[in-house]
């Protein structure tokens, strides 16, 4: 790797001994101008050195509008900037997710620029393709995490329905862990991991449905046996669910007369199925016929004696994920938790802990001050014995400094987001109808916010 022109010493032994590390470093002077760029960091961001070298970080990269890179904030600040996971773009487009660990570089004193030292963690942020495809990971009832009376009831009822041939009901709010359930019972018949199809019904229409059950009706012959799961029956329009129910009675019929079925179906509903008969969101034929096999999945609020489990499977699941020493988290933040009803469920609970894992800066203990912004407003500072402002000025805390105005929005926007898609039951189409913006609009500031993430093989739902 040539030296840039204009720099006053031959970096060309350090930028060879560079290319040699596994992991990606970048260094910019005080304008921002690359002057060394390793071997992994072009694998990580797809580019040449002839693309950077000598040039701005704003000319090449796109940062969203409201986060600078952890490169330029460095120099800004002239302190580090540790463990910060950030997103961009590079010049053709392609997105790149690292984590990042960004220093100040001196000078006989002065700030001479900022070095960077990134991991790779892009193929962690992909969203797996759901519908219509098998997935070779999936969780077992191993990958369960808690130890309360309700979830070793669930996992129990659950094994004994892997036994039968029959359809299974699961019922449980929205990110309590029912295609993760779904999954075991898969796992546990001994069917093949990529046998596992899974539909939201949210999204299905009637040509979808037909096709779908066409190709495995008329294929069952050539694959091996698969599990159907169908998530959130109660939001498929009236004439599909008895469409489906149409289905399904032909599907028993069929399996009366065949040594194994060569489909396994397994649904799902978000809320009581008799008070969705009445409120007509549920055809009562369909319920009867598919709760043959029904299981309770618990709500959070329901299991809270697992949520220390929890909370240390996801610390963890980071430290694993991404070579990183925290040690735990602080019994004051597990009190929070506990008082708190989760009504995003399990969901709701990785998402405030991978936020708060990667504010962590050098600290090796999940506090207070670690826990997103929107989930600190709902809670006084354990450590702090002054009394609070009145709700109604919940921006400003006594003994607190003032966030600028640019944080608060950015915080108030994800919390408005994050309401929204719960009460949409996190269907992005609805959600951004809602919001007043597209659908497009709507997925970028989800992945800005870092609000939806597919959740990983082996989660603790």
């Amino acid at each position: 790797m040539p030296a840039p022109k204009g720099n006053f010493i031959d970096l060309q032994l350090v930028s060879q001994a560079l290319d040699h590390i596994q992991l990606g470093i970048h260094m910019v002077d005080i304008d921002g101008r690359t002057i060394l760029y390793n071997q992994q960091m072009r694998v990580m961001e797809s580019m040449e050195e002839i693309d950077l070298l000598d040039k701005r970080l704003q000319d090449i990269f796109k940062f969203y509008p409201d986060d600078n890179s952890t490169l330029l904030q460095v120099l800004s600040s002239k302190k580090p900037v540790l463990n910060v996971k950030q997103t961009y773009f590079n010049v053709h487009g392609r997105e790149i997710t690292t984590l990042n660990n960004t220093y100040p570089v001196w000078n006989n004193g002065e700030l001479a620029g900022a070095i960077e030292i990134a991991r790779d963690v892009s193929s962690n942020e992909q969203i797996r393709i759901r519908s219509g495809s098998g997935n070779p990971d999936l969780s077992s009832f191993n990958h369960w995490t808690g130890s309360s009376p309700l979830i070793k009831e669930m996992i129990f009822e659950g094994k004994k329905a892997s036994r039968s041939d029959s359809m299974i009901l699961l019922i449980g709010e929205a990110g309590s862990g029912k295609e993760r359930l779904a999954q075991s019972i898969h796992v546990e018949r001994g069917l093949s991991p990529h046998a596992f199809h899974s539909i939201d019904c949210r999204d299905l229409t009637a040509g979808l449905l037909k096709e779908l059950l066409s190709e495995f009706k008329t294929k069952s012959a050539e694959r091996d046996a698969a599990t159907l799961f169908f998530d959130h029956i109660e939001s498929l329009e009236m004439s599909l669910q008895k469409q489906l129910t149409s289905l399904l009675t032909q599907w028993k019929l069929d399996i009366r007369s065949a040594d194994k079925p060569s489909i396994y179906p397994i649904l799902t509903l978000s809320t009581d199925p008799i008070d969705a008969i009445q409120s007509e969101l549920l055809d009562k034929d369909l319920y009867y016929l598919m709760s043959e096999v029904l299981i309770f999945v618990p709500s959070l609020r329901e299991r809270k004696d697992d949520l220390r489990e929890l909370a240390d499977y996801f610390v963890e699941d980071f430290n694993l994920r991404f070579q990183m020493e925290i040690e735990g988290v602080s019994s004051e933040v597990i009190k929070l938790f506990t008082a708190y009803d989760w009504p995003g469920n399990v969901r709701e609970l990785q998402h405030v802990m991978e936020a708060s894992l990667f504010a962590m800066g050098q600290d090796r203990v999940v506090g207070f001050t670690h826990l997103p912004h929107y989930f600190r407003l709902k809670f006084d500072d354990p450590l702090n014995t002054k009394t609070s402002l009145d709700s109604s000025s919940f921006m400003i805390r006594e003994g607190k400094p003032m966030q600028t105005l640019d944080a608060f929005l950015r915080e108030a926007e994800s919390y408005y987001i994050q309401k929204s898609l719960q009460y949409h039951h996190y269907n992005v189409t609805k959600t951004a109808s809602a919001l007043g913006m597209s659908r497009q609009n709507l997925q970028y500031r989800l992945k800005k916010n870092n609000l939806i993430r597919q959740s990983k093989p082996g989660s603790p739902f």
